[in-house]
Formats: structure tokens, C-alpha cells, sequence
């Protein structure tokens, strides 16, 4: 029996809920056990299977712990550390978006380059101690950001940047269907299955979609849309953008 554990300080729920949520996932796929022990400070989580089931639950257990640090670290020490005064918060949203999702893949590759998945891992520790290049990538482009940011108060120049990160991400999806539920939205694939698990608010359209990065997006409902995020939409992704005739 091979086993491995993923310790979390204990007021991070998200990430811990994260972290359940996928290996429960895979749990359907994978032969292996799961538990979760409440401690002081610290939440433990637990996985241990057979022998044989090792190395692919390995592989599973990089990639939540790569998406932990890349995604959830990396979004809180973006929110911390930029320093940005903007009104429109769609627009702070989507760069906000933009960065966290930015040269992704480098990210990855720094994480992989130094964990282990051995006995056990503190994945603050681990962030802390262990990332000390990646949290410099991450300071110097956060760094780049607020020391321009009196050029960013122009709009055009903003998105411009926007869409420079947005251009530069990988494409995550074929089509993006958007689509009006009373006074929200709901994004599809191609084959009209939902893909944001709910409706979703004006607020967090341009932040999902810059997370999905489609190669192209039908928008259904063009006339429910405001005309501030219609252009903003339009700007960003500009070609991949068509709109729709007809009701949602």
C-alpha cells in the first residue's frame, strides 16, 4: 500500500475543497482511498492505494497540486501584490484574469521542477520555501504592472494589454456558446452542454471566458448584454467574436 498526504493550513477552504472535489474525480477512474483529518492548524488529506495504482495516482496528484499553486496561490498573491486603483471592475477583473492565466505552462514547469510526491508534502511550505523563483516571476510581473500603471488609466491602452495577454494564452476550447437566463448568462460548448456548472453574472463573463479561452465565441443574446461589455468582449477576442440571430 502506497500512500501520500497534502497538508493544508486549515482557513484555506477553497483549496481544500478543491483538492477533494478532484481527487473524488478521480476516484471514479482510479482504485484508491481518500480521507480528510482536522487538525489544530492544518487540514490533512490522505490518498493510499495498491502498488499497481501508484504511478498514475501520482500523475493525478502533480496535476492538483500544480492547479493549487498556479491557479489558487497564484490569484491570491496577484490580488495582493498589484496595486491598480481602476473603477470598472469588469475591465480589473479581466486583467486580473489575463495575468493569472498567462505563461501558464512556465509555472507548471517551475512547480514540477522542484515537488516531489513522495510521503507527504505542507503545500504553504512547500509554496514558501521551495518557490522562491516562481513567486519572483510572479513579483516582477506584478511589479511590471504597477510601475506602468499611470499609462494604464488611458482604456485603449489597457485593453490593448489585456488582449496582448489574452492572444497569448493557449486555447483551452473549440466554441463557446453564450446564451441569456433571466437576468444572468450560461456558457456552452459546441455541443450545448454547460460548462461554468451555473448561470453566471456580468461581473464574471469576461473572467470565464478569458479562463476558457476558446478559439471562437457565439454570443445568443447580444441585445441583453450591456453595450460596455459587448465591446469589451468584442476588443479582447476580437475575431473569434460572432453574434447570433435569435432568442435564448
Amino acid at each position: 500500500m502506497w500512500e501520500f498526504c497534502i497538508s493544508i493550513d486549515k482557513n484555506n477552504n477553497q483549496i481544500t475543497n478543491y483538492i477533494l472535489d478532484k481527487l473524488f474525480e478521480y476516484r471514479e477512474q482510479y482504485d484508491y482511498i481518500v480521507t480528510k483529518f482536522e487538525k489544530v492548524s492544518k487540514t490533512d488529506i490522505l490518498v493510499a492505494c495498491n502498488d499497481l495504482e501508484k504511478n498514475r495516482l501520482i500523475l493525478c496528484l502533480q496535476e492538483v497540486i500544480d492547479e493549487c499553486i498556479c491557479y489558487y496561490l497564484k490569484k491570491d498573491f496577484l490580488q495582493k501584490n498589484l496595486t491598480l486603483k481602476l473603477s470598472d471592475g469588469i475591465t480589473k477583473q479581466a486583467f486580473l484574469s489575463a495575468l493569472l492565466f498567462f505563461d501558464k505552462d512556465t509555472d507548471r514547469y517551475i512547480v514540477n521542477k522542484y515537488l516531489c510526491v513522495d510521503k507527504k508534502i505542507d503545500l504553504f511550505g512547500f509554496f514558501n520555501f521551495k518557490l522562491l523563483s516562481l513567486r519572483q516571476k510572479w513579483q516582477e510581473l506584478t511589479s511590471i504592472a504597477n510601475e506602468n500603471e499611470v499609462y494604464l488609466y488611458s482604456d485603449e491602452t489597457f485593453i490593448e494589454l489585456i488582449k496582448f495577454l489574452v492572444d497569448n494564452l493557449e486555447i483551452k476550447s473549440d466554441v463557446i456558446n453564450i446564451m441569456s437566463t433571466n437576468d444572468s448568462y450560461s456558457l456552452f460548448d459546441a455541443k450545448f452542454d454547460n460548462v461554468n456548472m451555473g448561470d453566471i453574472s456580468d461581473e464574471k463573463i469576461v473572467d470565464t471566458l478569458i479562463a476558457l479561452c476558446p478559439k471562437n465565441i457565439n454570443i445568443y443574446c447580444s441585445e441583453k448584454l450591456s453595450n460596455g461589455l459587448k465591446n469589451l468582449i468584442c476588443k479582447l477576442f476580437e475575431k473569434r467574436v460572432r453574434f447570433v440571430s435569435g432568442s435564448c
